[in-house]
């Protein structure tokens, strides 16, 4: 790999005492043979016109060291090799408080689990001063035999949760508030689509849906149904066998339910109104019974074919209606949202299970993005089904 990299820069080692330097390193797109990653270093904008660079050392360094340069002050510790790094880039920071690059990793099977540390390092010259990040990322070369189904969404931050007014026609819960902001801190894929029948059937050999058999034409490309969140747990367990046995899976990943921080994150895909459309949903976008803003009845009667409506800008297919979709988190059914900022939120205690999105059956005001519904892990019903997501495995 180190002919991707330009030459290495020397360091003084000695014992020196080191504080937080409030550099974020972040990965922005998951490293994988024949792609291009991308990760980036968040910064105070104040640092705006520092030298920066990013140190590489391989294999992954297990521990810190404490650095001096005579004639500046240090902030945090080297987290890569200070006796084997390479500077991946340099430049000049600008004002926006990130820098991000891309690193087009070769379709190469030979790099296939080459591993290595990634931490930036910027300076000062004017005060003398010297800015490790306060993380490294300790990246690995996964394979590029990721499902065509499954979409690739980055980390990032959104504001989860409701602020529009009470009443109609979106009838906020106080359990969506308050809004407030969250960090996804590591990219994941999602399916694009609710988990159908046939997959179910393909991993699991049994079909719980209610609408199946003839009377529904093409029902094995109809999300499965009737399924409770153990069901949909016992399935991802065993996806993640099946692919980990095939060695599809990537190194720390596995198949989940997502988390109900990463679901409205998909769903939101950017967007701050009540639904990805906008602030309005109708007949014509989604699968469902009724429209407060049209007062217009849209009921099919049944789930329908996965993707027979527009996607959202991310690629995903029906985030509002068609099926609820299970998500990971357990709840209280209270207003249990934090008031600050918070990264990869994932609640583990509470006596039933989120689900999202809105269903079939569901009026407008419950597919909003925020709306927040849940019940006992043994529940079920035939407006019940989830999506999967290849994501980091959560303990």
């Amino acid at each position: 790999m180190n002919k991707l990299l330009v030459p290495t820069c020397a360091l003084a080692l000695a014992a020196a005492a080191a504080g937080q330097a409030g550099r974020t390193m972040n990965l922005l797109a998951p490293v994988l043979l024949g792609q291009t990653a991308v990760f980036s270093m968040s910064y105070p904008v104040a640092a705006t016109g520092n030298f920066y660079a990013f140190l590489w050392s391989s294999p992954p360094f297990a521990g810190v060291t404490p650095i001096t340069v005579p004639g500046f002050t240090v902030h945090g510790v080297a987290r890569v090799d200070p006796n084997n790094f390479v500077s991946a880039h340099a430049g000049l920071l600008g004002p926006s408080g990130t820098v991000a690059h891309n690193l087009a990793v070769p379709n190469d099977p030979s790099f296939l689990g080459y591993a290595w540390d990634l931490q930036s390092v910027d300076l000062a010259i004017a005060s003398s001063d010297l800015f490790f990040a306060d993380n490294e990322l300790q990246l690995y070369i996964s394979g590029n035999n990721i499902p065509a189904n499954m979409v690739p969404i980055p980390a990032g931050s959104f504001l989860m949760g409701a602020n529009t007014m009470t009443g109609a026609p979106y009838y906020p819960l106080a359990s969506e508030r308050p809004v407030h902001q969250v960090t996804i801190s590591r990219p994941f894929w999602i399916g694009k689509y609710e988990v159908t029948q046939a997959e179910y059937l393909a991993v699991t050999n049994h079909n719980p849906s209610h609408f199946q058999g003839a009377s529904y034409p093409n029902s094995g490309n109809r999300p499965v149904d009737s399924v409770t969140w153990n069901d949909a747990m016992a399935y991802c367990a065993a996806l993640t066998t099946l692919e980990a046995a095939a060695g599809r899976l990537p190194a720390g990943y596995q198949y989940r339910l997502p988390t109900e921080a990463e679901w409205e994150y998909c769903c939101r895909a950017g967007t701050t109104t009540e639904y990805h459309y906008g602030n309005t949903l109708v007949c014509a976008q989604a699968n469902f019974w009724y429209s407060n803003h049209t007062t217009s009845h849209c009921l099919v009667g049944n789930t329908i074919v996965v993707g027979s409506y527009t996607a959202n800008a991310w690629g995903l297919h029906d985030m509002h209606g068609n099926v609820w979709e299970l998500c990971l988190d357990w709840w209280n059914g209270g207003a249990n949202y934090p008031a600050g900022p918070i990264t990869d939120p994932y609640v583990t205690s509470g006596p039933i299970r989120v689900f999202r999105g809105g269903g079939w059956l569901g009026v407008s005001n419950v597919c909003r993005s925020a709306f927040r519904e849940g019940n006992f892990p043994t529940y079920t019903n035939d407006n019940l089904g989830f999506r999967v997501v290849l994501a980091p495995v959560l303990l």
